[in-house]
């Protein structure tokens, strides 16, 4: 069966964003500032640019989560044996010689030397410094954590996710790394009272969490930033554009001081024309533009290198659109698609369903969305997203040394011999070519042998102003 982008745009559910800084503040969010005396302009650190979707979400028994389950590498087995290969739900293999020992755990999956395969838990704070220090050596910005309200009123998983969070939150700092959350309002227990239930969590970690007080939260426009990915979705429940506007309203203008938000809508990729994989009725227009940033979700809606071209017409509407209107506009890059494992290893949905072409096919989005004057913010899909396979992070690059068992794909799938850290550096390339530092180039700048950077160069932008407010310090890997 021929994949089409039309095919994967009606089957595609979950995933997840942020955005950028216009030239100007917007009015709105100036009244909002306005107790503040001032927008100070090291605040905008979205502007210019690229963060990561960070998942966070990987699980095993006895990782020290209150869930004290498997989740997301695998399903389960109802015997409590380790899960094999008809229970994967992956398809990237992460590299796992830079974790620690006590930070994996086996599967019943073996290697092609008998040792048994490895995977990491993201609730183990080691395992995230390592991800934060990855991101700083490639001049990676940071990352928006995602928090599922789905399963977010039960203890033990609300407290799992919190842990994860707190563990961004300290790799952010020690690493001179940003970190913003990200709720994601997807799945199959949401409803439009739920959003009540995402109040009361910011209200939580606000409060209890002192989330906003660290010094590498992001803020734009003196305001802390969250992202709310789900809104207008046809697939998503959550219908009820007065409640929305209520939750909308309340974040940005009468909620307490400290609970208001630059807030960023993670929209349907056909927002601004209502159509497609966006609600129809009229109503979800005022919501859209109530919105101080969108963050379209791309990932599926092309499968080609020309297919992008055609697809940036519409993205380059879209961000005139937010510039006229004072919205801080994010497009999602991504590296290409496959989630073979995750559907049953169902024949339509084969191994690398959406080709990376050795990076490419990235490479593609970033130049486009550098080269237009009204982008500033990339949202980066995803930094640890194997399900899906729109991992940037270190993956196995040799198809040789991936697990005998099962079926996987690694970065030599499309026949380029590359770095098992090539799509972390072609992320940092990116982010240097957004900011200025480097000039717009059509074809990758890099070559696979290039040396492996020390620490992430401070921008001095030409093509866009407003200089990074992130200035990390030099990180010495680990180990």
């Amino acid at each position: 069966m021929k994949v089409t982008v039309k095919y994967i745009a009606s089957v595609f559910l979950l995933a997840t964003t942020v955005r950028a800084q216009l030239s100007k503040p917007s009015q709105k969010n100036l009244r909002r500032a306005a107790d503040s005396n001032e927008i100070a302009e090291s605040s905008n650190m979205l502007t210019n640019q690229i963060i990561c979707g960070y998942q966070g979400w990987f699980a095993f028994p006895g990782d020290g989560a209150p869930i004290n389950r498997w989740k997301h590498w695998a399903n389960a087995p109802a015997d409590g044996s380790a899960p094999g290969a008809e229970d994967l739900k992956v398809d990237l293999y992460p590299t796992t010689d830079e974790y620690d020992d006590e930070d994996m755990k086996e599967l019943g999956i073996k290697m092609n030397d008998g040792t048994n395969a490895k995977v990491f838990s993201s609730a183990r704070p080691n395992v995230v410094l390592k991800h934060f220090e990855w991101m700083a050596t490639y001049g990676i910005s940071g990352v928006f954590k995602e928090m599922f309200l789905q399963d977010l009123h039960l203890e033990n998983n609300r407290e799992w996710k919190t842990m994860v969070l707190r563990n961004v939150r300290d790799a952010a700092e020690a690493t001179g790394r940003v970190f913003a959350v990200s709720y994601d309002i997807a799945g199959g227990a949401i409803s439009n009272d739920s959003l009540e239930d995402l109040k009361a969590d910011w209200i939580r970690l606000v409060d209890e969490e002192g989330i906003t007080n660290s010094s590498r939260y992001i803020r734009q426009e003196g305001l802390p930033v969250i992202r709310i990915w789900g809104i207008g979705f046809k697939t998503i429940k959550v219908s009820d554009t007065t409640k929305l506007a209520s939750l909308i309203d309340w974040f940005q203008n009468t909620a307490e001081e400290r609970y208001r938000v630059f807030l960023i809508g993670g929209v349907p990729s056909r927002w601004r024309n209502l159509s497609n994989d966006s609600r129809e009725e009229p109503a979800w227009k005022d919501i859209y533009d109530s919105l101080d940033g969108l963050q379209p979700w791309h990932v599926g809606r092309w499968n080609t290198l020309n297919g992008f071209d055609n697809y940036m017409n519409r993205i380059s509407d879209d961000a005139s659109y937010c510039a006229s209107n004072g919205i801080l506009y994010m497009p999602t890059m991504w590296p290409g698609f496959s989630w073979h494992n995750l559907n049953g290893r169902q024949d339509d949905m084969p191994i690398n369903q959406i080709p990376r072409l050795g990076g490419e096919f990235m490479w593609k989005q970033a130049h486009g969305y550098a080269a237009n004057q009204n982008i500033h913010s990339i949202w980066m899909a995803q930094f640890d997203e194997v399900d899906e396979s729109t991992a940037i992070f270190k993956v196995t690059a040799k198809t040789s040394d991936l697990p005998a068992d099962g079926e996987w794909l690694a970065l030599d799938h499309d026949g380029h011999d590359l770095p098992s850290d090539w799509y972390l550096r072609l992320t940092g390339e990116a982010q240097k070519m957004l900011d200025g530092t480097i000039d717009l180039s059509e074809t990758i700048p890099i070559e696979p042998e290039t040396a492996i950077p020390t620490q992430s160069p401070t921008a001095s932008p030409s093509k866009k102003p407003t200089p990074s407010p992130i200035n990390p310090p030099t990180v010495s890997p680990s180990k």
